[in-house]
Order: C-alpha cells, then structure tokens, then sequence
C-alpha cells in the first residue's frame, strides 16, 4: 500500500494532486506547527500580468495547524476576505474553458464562514479531489494518535496505516532519515509540471491547481 502526505495547503498546487493520484491513502499533517513562509494559508492564482498571492488573514502563532484561526478581525486590511479571493478567481478565470462546470460549487465553497483554517482549506481540497476524480483515501494525522516527530513520526503513521510504500515529496531527501525506513520502501515523487493552455499568454508553472481546473477540465497529463 502506498502512503503518501502533506500539509493541507491552501488551494494547492498541481503536484500535490499528483502525489495523491498516486496513493492509496493520503495524509495530512493537520497537527503539524504553522509556519508563515509555507503555502498552508496562501497560493498563486493567475493573472494577465503573471501572478498574483490570494492570502488568507490569520492569527500567525506558532502552534498546530488544526489550531490556527481565521482571523476576521483584520477587515480593515482585508475587507471581507473570502469574497474577495472569489472575486480575483473570477475575475481572472470566467473565460476559462471549464470555469462554469465548477464556479457554482466553488463559489459555495467562499461564501460560507469557518473560523479555522484548516476547515477551510479541507473543503477545497476535497472539492478538488472530487473535481479531479481521484479515488484516495484521507486521513488526518491528529487522528493517528502519534506522539514522534521528523522522520520517525513518518515511519509510526506507515506503521498505524500498514503502509509499506512512501511516496515523498522530490525534496525529501534534503531533511529524511532514509536509514529508518527499514521495512519501508522510500520512494521520491518524480513530477515534472505539464504545460497547458492558460488564460493569458505565456504559460506560468506551479499556479494553484484551480488553474488547470477551469483552463483543461481535469489533471493535465
């Protein structure tokens, strides 16, 4: 069984779908501690001159993923957030090919309010699994009852899942212990980013996977 995990990031991108395609369940690392410079609270949408950030306002505190809150205090910087990020995907997407086969759910998706993060972004995710036809399953590590961390903590959920294949992500082997994958085999994801036609001219990589959504209608091969 192969086993493959992420963050839950916001919108992700296409290779996080690709890692997931390629699973038999995936994980994700909701307990894990926040960190801003991570895309788990912002993505890159595109737009006529490139690209631009979509954020979403929260209390950055050094604690768990599945801890942090939206922070809807920051109105006056952000005026009603969530509508606005719907508002640039619309703005910049309305013309895509496929973007009124899913605009509606994802719209619904927006316009309701949560005050955690990571119940927002699960929506999205899961909205995008669906969209994309991905038979997977889920599972969050806050359920796992894990109480290691690094590389053994990786080792532990193979363990609980009875998971004898993971599937890491290309840059793995930059922070993994590989020798404590003993009865495991490591396998690193090998994503090389597909070209598709975008909105605006010159194509632009590594945008939010709702680009390839709205402009070829499914995971671009």
């Amino acid at each position: 069984m192969i086993v493959a995990a992420h963050q839950p990031n916001y919108i992700p991108y296409l290779g996080f779908f690709d890692k997931m395609a390629k699973s038999d369940v995936f994980v994700i690392f909701d307990d894990g501690q926040f960190a801003d410079r991570e895309f788990i609270h912002r993505n890159k949408i595109r737009i006529s001159s490139g690209w631009k950030w979509l954020t979403i306002p929260v209390f950055k505190e050094k604690i768990s993923i599945n801890e942090i809150k939206i922070n809807e205090l920051d109105c006056k910087k952000i005026p009603l957030w969530n509508r606005q990020h719907f508002r640039e995907i619309d703005d910049n997407y309305r013309k895509a090919p496929y973007y009124d086969v899913y605009a509606d759910d994802l719209k619904d998706i927006y316009l309701k309010k949560y005050d955690h993060m990571i119940d927002f972004n699960m929506k999205l995710i899961e909205f995008l699994v669906g969209a994309f036809d991905i038979n997977v399953e889920m599972k969050l590590t806050s359920t796992l009852g894990l109480e290691s961390h690094s590389t053994e903590r990786l080792v532990d959920l193979m363990h609980a899942l009875g998971g004898d294949v993971y599937l890491s992500g290309s840059g793995g082997h930059k922070y993994l212990d590989e020798s404590l994958f003993k009865d495991i085999e490591l396998v690193y994801q090998n994503y090389d980013h597909p070209v598709y036609k975008q909105c605006f001219p010159d194509f632009v990589p590594n945008m939010s996977a709702i680009d390839a959504l709205f402009n070829v209608g499914g995971l671009p091969s």
